[in-house]
């Protein structure tokens, strides 16, 4: 009996060279650029709870008069809120993934409106021709290019910043809106399925966020749009790799906003959108599930669109598309988590045939894109 050794240093599954060990380990020059002292959102807040605590800690500990306290707070968090940069709106190039349809195709047509040049990324040519044609017929002086790839294959994020690159596009906002997610039980579904999602709805988002991004920073001035979700809030049995990966997202998007500090004059907002009626539902197979069919809460992709557009033009770090989204947020993380699993996995559970959601628009061509104002 002969035994074959695997080969150091190969792949697995490809047999292909891997890096080594030492390259992987030295590989991160650790660089920093850490700034505290500055007045941000967060700053702000932060100065906000502490004068608050300290107001009341006054009122209770040293019988320090109610509206006197009242009213030293309101002199250390009012100039602190007037003094609150404003982000200056958004300019220049977009680049929207997942603009075939849904929310992507929604923010191509606000952008247009408002005066962007835009570079369509998707997987549907098709579509990406029609959401182009519909922007010509606005009749608004726009250069729209179109490019077909699949993000979710490992490689294609770097592939396409070459391909932009090369073709001499300057993008000056990103909009990292393509998403995949897929319903039912995760040691049901397929490796190959799992292993796309999480390329596309992670990977290649933090790979075209570094790429593009590190671009804006030498320029000292981009915007960048996550396309979260809400269900980066929710642990969701039925839905669990697609909310892991918002999970990614939401906690990867945060802390990229404290880190832009030291990079003045690019800005980071995380659009949080609740359940949407847009092609993701029937692609995922969430089509007869009862969050998309009884709870009431399905939202319009084109007012979804605005509201994050919206938040990139004020530099907001994180903003919902509606308040049903931010209670739903809310309510399920001060939940007991044995309450938030159980209301999620409910939330998530086929209805199997007694109600399905109407379909979601998938031909581009019946979208009538309005101009705007």
């Amino acid at each position: 009996m002969s035994t074959t050794d695997h080969q150091p240093g190969t792949d697995l599954g490809t047999g292909h060279h891997q890096p080594s060990i030492e390259a992987v380990d030295k590989g991160n020059p650790g660089n920093f650029r850490v700034q505290w002292a500055v007045v941000d959102d967060i700053n702000v807040d932060l100065a906000s709870i502490v004068a608050t605590v300290a107001a009341l800690a006054s009122v209770v500990f040293l019988r320090a008069p109610l509206p006197i306290a009242g009213l030293g707070l309101a002199a250390i968090v009012l100039p602190l809120r007037l003094l609150l940069p404003r982000s200056k709106p958004p300019s220049g190039t977009a680049l929207i993934t997942g603009a075939s349809s849904g929310i992507g195709a929604e923010l191509s047509y606000v952008m247009a409106n408002k005066g962007h040049d835009l570079i369509l990324v998707g997987r549907d040519r098709e579509q990406l021709d029609n959401v182009r044609s519909n922007i010509q017929k606005l009749g608004k002086d726009r250069s729209v290019h179109v490019i077909d790839t699949d993000l979710s294959v490992p490689g294609a994020a770097q592939g396409l910043y070459n391909k932009v690159t090369a073709d001499g596009h300057q993008v000056e906002v990103l909009v990292n809106g393509a998403g995949l997610g897929a319903a039912g039980d995760v040691l049901e579904q397929p490796i190959e399925l799992s292993e796309r999602m999480i390329t596309l709805n992670c990977t290649a988002l933090v790979q075209l966020t570094q790429l593009f991004g590190r671009d804006m920073a030498k320029r000292q001035r981009g915007w960048i749009l996550q396309i979260s979700s809400v269900g980066g809030w929710i642990a969701s049995p039925h839905h669990n790799l697609y909310h892991a990966s918002k999970h990614f997202v939401r906690a990867f998007s945060e802390a990229l906003s404290v880190e832009l500090r030291g990079y003045p004059g690019v800005v980071n907002t995380q659009l949080m959108p609740g359940p949407t009626h847009t092609q993701f539902i029937t692609r995922a197979h969430a089509d007869e599930t009862t969050m998309m069919t009884w709870s009431g809460s399905v939202e319009d992709p084109k007012v979804v669109a605005q509201a994050g557009y919206r938040g990139l033009s004020t530099g907001k770090r994180m903003v919902f598309s509606s308040w049903n989204a931010a209670m739903s947020a809310t309510l399920l993380q001060l939940a007991p988590r044995s309450v938030h699993l159980t209301l999620a996995a409910l939330m998530n559970s086929p209805l199997r045939g007694m109600a399905k959601t109407e379909p979601p628009l998938k031909d581009q061509t019946k979208r009538a894109p309005e101009k705007d104002g």
